[in-house]
């Protein structure tokens, strides 16, 4: 959960803004390394963070305001 907390200013926007569409993994990618985690170790925060990446485009998706008709 702290590496989610360090890397949740990361976001990527569309054009128009609105809810995420995802991480910037670009961005992501370089502080992990920079934890100095064993092959094994980053394999799984990465794959940690993908997990808490979608749980979170769900739910900002499902609280967001919906367009004017």
């Amino acid at each position: 959960m702290d590496a989610f907390r360090r890397v949740g200013t990361r976001w990527m926007y569309g054009a128009m803004g609105g809810v995420p569409t995802g991480l910037r993994w670009e961005a992501i990618y370089p502080l992990i390394d920079r934890m100095g985690l064993q092959p094994e170790e980053w394999d799984e925060l990465v794959a940690e963070l993908q997990v808490m990446e979608i749980a979170a485009i769900e739910t900002m998706r499902k609280h967001a305001p919906k367009p004017a008709k």
